[in-house]
Formats: C-alpha cells, structure tokens, sequence
C-alpha cells in the first residue's frame, strides 16, 4: 500500500515535498499573472466608409448587403447595425456555444466573404473592414502630450509613431494602437473661377495629379551584357512636384501649372477625424495590450524603460508619460487576495493549535502550502494564469481542503492513543478514511462543474474559480492518503496526549444536544430549518446584482451628440466636461478620446466606435476608490447639465463579462418610423424610472442633408442630366486622388478641393460653378463654361 510505502520510507516524503515545493515555486515565477481572466471574444465590427452617401443610402446598399453575407455564417448569433451620413458600421456577436477553436476559423470565413462581396458593393464605398481586437483591455496606456501651443501636433504624430513601433518589438506585446493621429496631407484649394475658366473640374485635376505621380516600373532591358529596369522620372516626393503638375495643355504650346489656379498646402487634416485630450491639452494616445496568459508586471517593466529611454529623445515642446499601467493595480489586487488567503491560513492554524495541539497544527500546517504549491504547479502545466477570480478559487478551496487533512490526523491521532503501531494506525486510518474523503472530494468537485462549463463570456469568468477550487480538492484528497497520515505516524505522539484546551463544559453541552436531537429527529429537523427559513425571506431585501461592483480609482464617461453633429462640436462639449472635472481636486487626470472609442483600461469596457464624430469617451483617474464611489453619484447627476445638448453617461466599473447597458429592450419591426416612434415612447417610459439615468434607442431622428431641388427641364435645355450634376457637386465639394506623396517615411494622401465650399455652408454650395458639357469648347472661345449651381 502507498500509505505504507511513504510511512517506512520517510525519504519517500521528503523527495515528494521537495518536488513539489520546487515545482511549486518555479510556476510561480513563470506563471501567467494578470488582473482579470481574459474573456474569449465573441464580438466583431464591419466599418465600412461610404462617403458623402446619407444613411437611407448606406443603409440599403452596404449595410443591408453586408448583413445578407453575415447571417449565412451559422455560428454568428446577433446582428446589429447603424447606418450613419457616411458610414455603416454592423457589430456580429457569435453563439455562446461556438469553441474556442473554432472561432477564429468563423472569423476567417467572415472575412472571405467580405472580400468576396466588396466588388459588388457601390463604387464610392471603400472595402469593408473587419476589426476582431476587442475584449480585452489595454495594459498599457502612454500620451505625448503639447507643452507649448506653437507646437503642430503632427510633429508629436512622428514621435507617436516612432515609439509605437519600440512599444510592439516588446516581448509579449501583442498589439499597440493611437489615438488622436491626425492625417497629414497635402491639401490643394482650387479656385474655383479659375478652374472653371479653364473647363476643369476637381475630379480632372485630381486625374492629372495621380498620372503625373510615376511610381510603376515603365519596362526592363535584358540584354546579353546587362539587365536594368527602366523608369519614368517624375514621382511625387515633395510640394514642388506637386505644384509643377500640369492641368491643361493650350494649343500653341502653352502649360497651365497647378500653382497657378490652387493654393498647396501640407499640414493635418480638417477637419480631423479624431481627437485626443489629456487633462485640458491636444495629445496623442497610445495604448499597447498584451498577449494572453503572461506576466503583466514584467511586461510592464519592459514599457517603462522604453518610455523612460524615449523620454530624453523628446523635444522639449512634447511631453511623454505612461497614464496608466495595469501591473500596479494587479499588484495591489493580487497582494489584496493574497492577505486574505494569509489570513485564512493562521486562522486555521490558530483554531487547530487551540483544539488539536501544536503537533497536529503543525501537520496542517504543512499541508495547506503543500497542496497550494502543487495547484499552481497543475494551473501553470493547463495554461490558467494567476488573476484575481482564479486566486478568489485558492481562498474558496482553503477551506475545503483543511477538512481531508484534519480528518485523517485526527483518526490516525485516536488510533495512536489506543495504543496500536503505528505503521498499522496508518494504514487503518487510509483504509477506513479513502472512500468517505473520495466520495466528498467527487461531490464537491461536481458541484463546481456548472461553472466551468458555463459557455460564453460568463464562463470565462467565473469558471477560473472552479476550475482552481477542483485542482485544489484533487490534489488535497491526493496528499490527505498518501502525505499527510506518514507525516502524522511520525509526528504525533505515540500516547494520544496531542494538546489543545479540554473541552469541559462546552464538550459536554455539545454531546447533549447531539443525544437530543437524535432522540427527537421530528423536533431537531424543525429547529434546523428556522435559519434556512430566514435566510429565504429575507431574500428580497437583498440587492440583486449577479456581479458585484469594482472598487477602484477610475471611472469612464460617455457623450454622445445628435447624429450629424460634427467633430468640433463634440471638441467643445469635451472640453466643457473636461473643464468641469477637472474642476474637482479629487480628479488627478483625464483622458479624452474623440470620434471613436478610448483605449479601454478595464476588460469588460465595450468601445467599438470608429468614425464617430458625434462620439467621445473619457477616462478618469481619482485620488482613490473612496473617491471615485464619492464622486459617481454627484457627477451622474451634475455632469449631463455642463453639456444639455448632449448624452453624458457616467458609468463606474463592475465585475462581469462585457455588456452594452444593464437592461436591453429590442423592437422588431419593418417600419422604421413606427419603430422611431415606439422607441421614443419606451425611452421616456424608462427614464420615468429613478434609478435610470440614461436611455438610449440604436434608431435616431437622423442626421440634417442639404436637398439640391434641380429643375431638371431647365438642365435638360442646358445638356445637363441630374446624374452629372451629382457627380460634380461630389467633385466639387471634396475629392481625394488616388496618388500620394512620400517624404522619408510619411506617405501623405492628396486631397483636391475646390473653393472654400463645405457641407454646412448653404450659400458657398449654391455659388458652385457648374461645368457645361462643352466647357472646354466654351472656354476656348472666351465663354463663360460654368454656371452657379442656383440658376439650375
């Protein structure tokens, strides 16, 4: 027998306690340690850019097309889409049942079934884009941040980018991205009177441009001596070469130069298509994750020296520092649950070496790092990293795992004071004790099961809990037959005096309510029921909350604009939020991402939003927990009032897979304005309930579009249709060459836009000179070729 075996072979013991201890203590140096489980990511996003297109538009000929191909992918579950000016954004959620293996394997086939959809997809709509790097949270957070105002901010962009590319050569570093990148251009402003003179539109000279950027290789000489390629001289690497480009060929010889109708400009984007602010200023995000199952302190260390080594390369207008880093908080989380297992461990030991006596103490003693050791050497071995919900298993083991061990030194204790050997007191003590301690570590163990085979995001969860409480029981029932009674044959006296306080008066009054109650089984049945009785009914004065909230220095705020609200407009209303934050001394700093979603700090943080310029989301750092619960309450009712015209959501962290909105009511139907009105009605029928503090419908009143009323008789006269005039309103309000120019690294899109025409302002669309059909004749014969777009 192998009770025997480790009895009379004590170096036996002290082989199988050095194996553990020592494979204990290298997985705890190698394995994984993070903050949270990481949450298998079940959600996708499909971007899809259609410019100019209003959203009854994008919605029938992209997003309708996109969801088509979707919803013929089995495992996909839910599909929901908004359809915005410009853009078509659908979020696919798979089944909870899909297998970890196998969803990569649907992203795949999503992918290829974009790929396969975007030729048949409107021209003027860019390839969809399919983003699965949600659901899991930045460990990382850096900003370069403007010290002086006469500082552009494209100039940071470089050094954002630069230090980007240090970040992802990090060992572990599975991805970086930025926020608040501006794109830097080349922007040509037509003249409009000019151009029109010359019977050019903007989509011509956007044509000139690109066939005057000669990058292609023009042919190859082979010959029997040598072998070179050939090339046209001519690619566009600087201002000079763009301005150069000519756009119109006279007929005696004369050129017509870009410069000469437009003025070239390089600089950021405007407008720009996303922002960042930190704590007042411009400034660029930079937000690296790590991969999964890794050490996020040492990672982290490895970021710091980075960011500390790219520190003194900055110029002194710009200033680098790291906002955020997950290690310090899953130090101070895991150093938490550590205390606490601490202190469970001396409570045990303290309550044994009061009723068992020092010797028997001791024995437990040993055996409760033994088992913890060998479970972190089994969580290593399985790939289950070190988080507070798999640390929350140890603790909830704890104190199931002292049971087997009490129990078996206890009889090999009583078996000793009978006065039988004790080799045979040991093997007595196993073969009496192997099937109850089997039978109640197998139950135990099942019971736990559900959790960890609870699918979906909720099963990553929790099911680290269960998943370390069964390891933990297997290998306590493991060491309590084989270890613990070879260790107490040796350890415990040979008499049965084995210490600990008599029980005297409360051993006595315990043995008579045990006589009792087994004389009146009908009457001690009903007493036991009393506190399960109570326990029920008072069940509804509990909070009803699945998972519990985070207590924690941060918080995140939402703002969401009228759809058709443009990127400045959300700017101010951040700014007047950041002002009123910032206003109060407990908020150390605050991070603003506008136009899309911040870099999420916590793991069940939802952000998808791209291209949003009605969008912003902030994160907000305190002084401590206690303030951020201070000031959650006081802010959720203040905040919204800085900014009436926009949505504000103050939202504080909780535990738990990832959700939009607490409660979620859907409405299905096939007419969107009924389906406009209905949500109204239930958005005001919430928001009559106190508790709620913001609600929300996916279907909005929809974003304001200048209508162009064309007298098509009158065009019709002029040789004009309605699909031209279009085509050139499109041209003429904005319109992008397929060139580009490089200088070192930066590739710089082209941007043609004639006049100071835009969206918003009415009169400049109305002055728009219309190009006649034969312009280029008119022109030639000192014609007007054009006419304002408010005579048609």
């Amino acid at each position: 027998m192998i009770e025997n075996l480790t009895y009379r072979e004590p170096r036996l013991i002290a082989l199988a306690l050095l194996v553990i201890v020592a494979a204990g203590l290298s997985s705890l140096l190698a394995i994984g340690r993070q903050e949270d489980p990481t949450i298998t990511n079940l959600f996708g996003t499909v971007t899809t850019v259609m410019p100019g297109a209003d959203p009854a538009r994008v919605e029938a000929l992209v997003t309708s097309e996109i969801e088509d191909v979707i919803r013929e992918v089995a495992e996909v579950d839910v599909i929901t889409s908004a359809s915005s000016t410009g853009i078509s954004i659908v979020s696919v959620e798979l089944g909870v049942t899909v297998s970890d293996d196998r969803i990569e394997q649907v992203w795949a086939e999503i992918r290829d079934d974009l790929a396969e959809l975007a030729p048949s997809l409107p021209a003027d709509a860019q390839e969809p884009e399919f983003d699965t790097g949600g659901g899991s949270a930045y460990a990382a957070i850096a900003t370069i941040q403007l010290a002086r105002d006469d500082i552009p901010l494209s100039i940071a962009a470089r050094y954002a980018s630069d230090l980007a590319q240090s970040l992802r050569n990090i060992p572990g570093t599975d991805v970086v991205d930025m926020f608040g990148i501006p794109d830097d251009e080349v922007l040509i402003r037509l003249d409009p009177i000019a151009t029109a003179a010359l019977g050019l539109t903007a989509d011509d000279i956007a044509r000139s441009i690109a066939n005057a950027d000669a990058k292609g290789q023009a042919g190859r000489v082979r010959g029997t001596e040598s072998d070179f390629l050939i090339t046209v001289d001519g690619e566009v690497e600087a201002l000079d070469r763009v301005r150069n480009v000519v756009v119109r060929e006279g007929a005696a010889g004369a050129v017509t130069y870009l410069d000469q109708i437009a003025e070239i400009t390089r600089g950021p984007r405007e407008p720009s298509t996303e922002l960042a602010i930190h704590n007042g200023q411009p400034a660029i995000l930079l937000g690296a994750k790590l991969e999964a199952g890794l050490q996020v302190d040492v990672w982290s260390g490895f970021v710091r020296d980075v960011i500390n080594d790219y520190t003194s390369q900055m110029p002194s207008g710009l200033a680098l520092d790291m906002v955020f880093d997950q290690s310090a908080y899953t130090a101070a989380r895991l150093a938490e649950v550590g205390q606490n297992m601490a202190i469970g461990v001396a409570l045990v030991v303290g309550v044994l070496l009061i009723t068992l006596g020092l010797r028997a103490a001791l024995i437990v003693a040993i055996i409760l790092p033994i088992v913890t050791l060998a479970t972190l050497a089994t969580m290593n071995f399985i790939g289950l990293a070190i988080h507070q919900m798999s640390v929350t298993g140890l603790i909830v083991a704890l104190g199931l795992l002292v049971d087997a061990g009490i129990v078996m030194t206890d009889d090999v204790g009583q078996r000793l004071a009978k006065g039988i050997s004790r080799a045979k007191a040991v093997q007595q003590s196993v073969n009496r004790l192997f099937a109850p301690l089997l039978a109640s570590t197998v139950t135990t163990a099942l019971s736990f099961t559900p959790m960890i085979l609870l699918p979906g995001p909720a099963g990553d969860f929790v099911g680290s809990i269960a998943i370390a409480v069964v390891i933990m029981l297997c290998w306590s029932f493991v060491v309590a037959i084989t270890l613990t009674p070879a260790i107490a044959g040796h350890l415990l006296p040979a008499n049965g005096k084995r210490g600990g306080i008599p029980a005297g008066y409360f051993g006595r009054l315990f043995e008579w309510s045990l006589r009792w109650a087994v004389t009146r089984p009908l009457r001690s049945t009903a007493l036991s029921l009393i506190l399960p009785l109570m326990g029920f009914l008072s069940l509804p004065t509990l909070t009803a909350q699945f998972f519990p909230g985070v207590d924690r220095d941060q918080f995140y705020v939402e703002v969401e604009l009228q759809p058709g609200s443009a990127i400045a407009a959300t700017s101010a209303v951040a700014k007047r939020l950041d002002a009123a934050l910032l206003a109060d001394e407990r908020i150390e700093q605050v991070l603003w991402s506008i136009g899309r979603s911040a870099p999420a700090f916590y793991y069940n943080i939802v952000g998808a939003r791209e291209n949003a310029p009605g969008h912003a989301q902030a994160l907000v750092t305190t002084q401590s927990a206690q303030a951020t619960e201070d000031l959650l309450s006081r802010l959720q009712r203040e905040l919204p009032l800085v900014a009436p015209e926009a949505e504000v959501l103050v939202r504080g962290l909780v535990q738990g897979p990832p959700v939009a909105a607490p409660v979620e009511i859907r409405l299905i139907g096939d007419d969107l304005e009924t389906l406009r009105d209905l949500g109204d009605e239930v958005r005001q029928i919430m928001m009559g309930v106190d508790s709620v503090l913001v609600a929300r419908g996916t279907i909005g009143p929809g974003a304001p579009k200048a209508v162009v009323d064309v007298d098509e008789a009158e065009a019709r006269l002029m040789g004009l249709e309605l699909g031209g005039i279009a085509r050139q309103l499109q041209s003429s309000l904005e319109g992008v060459t397929g060139g580009s120019m490089v200088e070192g690294a930066v590739e710089l899109a082209i941007r043609v836009r004639l006049g100071d025409a835009s969206r918003q302002d009415l009169q400049a669309i109305r002055d728009l000179p219309i190009l006649l059909p034969d312009a280029a004749r008119l022109s030639a014969e000192g014609r007007w070729p054009a006419l304002p777009l408010s005579a048609i």
